[in-house]
């Protein structure tokens, strides 16, 4: 694996890699700033990867560390050495794969090495059941919220806002009182949400949560400008302090409703279960994608995959009547008839 002393003409590696950033993403491409976050922890592990198995210092970093063997090896490290699942590894691929495409563009010289570091495939993922909520589940979560505290008021609108909008977390704990948009009377009608890609959808809301949240707002007593979930120290709710929280009221709502130790329960396991309800109340699945702020229909399309397999299992669970043998037996007229055709 041998290396040239400089990336391109005085471009090296830290150059290029403000200006993927800076540049490339957030200025051209828009991304979100959940991506940004992904590809710079991305890029945080492959260098203190080069570092200690390489012994390769950053500011010594050129772009034959790109190439197709070293970005092969970090896969298997991260496989090996740090246990990550298929779909974390393929995620930390993404990042990789979107900056050797950005070094197409600024450095054309490259594009064989570049071009074949691209071409390294994905893992395959594992593709299992997804996990949803009965009501029983829910209610029971709601139940170990309790409201005689301010924490557990404020743990009880999350799940809400979870099970009735089916946002994803990092839309959850982003939403500021200013994207909370009022009726004629003063009661939350929907909330504005700014999802991937910084595109905003509004989704309405129920009329139960929408009365819970007035009552919130008028506990809370903040500024348009700021964030509708604080943690304990009025500081910004991060979306690991709602994980954290959230496995807590599982712990203690299984308790009641053994049925949730089987189950992996996530905040996005309320997406799902949103989507769920909403496809089994009878609305269409271009609605459904538009509610949940996704940008193909195809993303939607799973949950009429596992709307159907619910009910296959349920089907064969379902006794078959006693007897099933066909006792229809034509006479010699339909007999005669058929043979004469």
């Amino acid at each position: 694996m041998k290396q040239n002393n400089a990336v391109d003409g005085g471009k090296n590696f830290q150059t290029l890699i403000q200006k993927f950033f800076l540049q490339w993403l957030l200025a051209q491409r828009n991304v979100s700033p959940e991506t940004v976050k992904s590809y710079r922890d991305c890029f945080r592990i492959f260098i203190k990867y080069l570092e200690t198995v390489y012994k390769i210092k950053p500011s010594a970093i050129t772009v034959e560390c790109l190439g197709a063997e070293y970005i092969l090896a970090f896969l298997s490290f991260l496989e090996k050495e740090r246990g990550n699942q298929p779909k974390t590894i393929n995620a930390r691929l993404s990042g990789l794969h979107s900056f050797l495409r950005f070094l197409s563009f600024e450095i054309p010289e490259y594009s064989g090495l570049l071009n074949r570091s691209l071409m390294i495939p994905y893992r395959k993922e594992e593709k299992r059941q997804m996990d949803f909520l009965t009501k029983d589940e829910y209610q029971a979560l709601a139940d170990a919220c309790g409201q005689d505290t301010e924490l557990g008021c404020r743990d009880l609108l999350m799940l809400l806002l979870l099970y009735n909008m089916g946002v994803r977390v990092s839309e959850l704990v982003g939403i500021k009182v200013q994207d909370i948009i009022a009726d004629a009377n003063g009661c939350p009608s929907y909330i504005r949400i700014r999802g991937k890609g910084r595109k905003e959808r509004d989704v309405p809301l129920w009329k139960s949560t929408a009365s819970f949240l007035r009552k919130f707002l008028e506990l809370l007593a903040a500024g348009n400008n700021a964030k509708l979930f604080t943690n304990r120290t009025n500081g910004e709710l991060t979306r690991s302090g709602v994980r954290y929280r959230l496995g807590r009221l599982v712990k203690k709502a299984s308790e009641k409703v053994p049925s949730m130790k089987q189950k992996t329960i996530s905040p996005h396991t309320f997406r799902h279960t949103a989507a769920l309800n909403l496809l089994q109340a009878g609305v269409d699945i271009s609605t459904i994608a538009i509610w949940l702020g996704h940008e193909s229909i195809i993303t939607t399309h799973k949950y009429m995959e596992a709307d159907m397999e619910m009910k296959r299992r349920t089907l064969e669970k379902i006794q078959e009547p006693g007897d099933n043998s066909f006792q229809f037996r034509p006479d010699d007229t339909v007999i005669a008839f058929l043979d004469s055709l």
